[in-house]
């Protein structure tokens, strides 16, 4: 989706709402933890102040992965806010600061389509969890310990602290 800067400019200061739908299949195919997602909903508005471009907004979808604790599919319902800031390439202000978040425009529009897709994906979970105290998988029996407790014993002594263990026997 592209904005147009003269649409911005003739609306003298007055936000222009839009509607964008991202691709999922690309999304999809650069996130290896997504499973699989509804398209991605974005809304926002674009308004230019002075000689700054400001689009923000919020982009939806439900997107599904497996837990990598427990491996059992989820569903996250994804609401990710965005927002850009934008200035003509030769604006003295994209000089001033090299760290600013400020970004150049190229030609006579405002490409969206990759940043918000840069946007949605790195709200991703890079570790996605059904739930934030998921126990996982015993290691020993293999039971989704989520489910079920099990009995097995998975204390874990560094062997090379073993011989400790041995030492404070007597002490008891």
């Amino acid at each position: 989706m592209n904005i147009k800067l003269a649409d911005l400019e003739r609306r003298n200061g007055e936000p222009l709402p839009f509607k964008a739908t991202l691709d999922e299949v690309d999304l999809k195919s650069r996130h290896h933890e997504i499973r699989g997602m509804t398209p991605v909903e974005a809304e926002g508005e674009a308004v230019q102040l002075g000689n700054l471009y400001y689009v923000t907004g919020k982009m939806k979808a439900d997107v599904n992965f497996i837990c990598a604790r427990c491996l059992n599919p989820f569903t996250h319902h994804a609401s990710v806010s965005f927002s850009e800031t934008f200035a003509p390439e030769d604006d003295p202000i994209l000089g001033e600061d090299e760290d600013s978040d400020i970004l150049p425009l190229e030609g006579d529009e405002i490409e969206l389509d990759a940043l918000l897709q840069e946007d949605f994906l790195l709200a991703m979970p890079t570790f996605p969890l059904c739930e934030d105290d998921c126990k996982g998988l015993c290691p020993t029996c293999g039971v989704n310990r989520n489910e079920v407790s099990c009995s097995c014993t998975n204390e874990r002594i560094d062997p090379r602290l073993a011989g400790l263990a041995d030492f404070f026997k007597d002490s008891k």
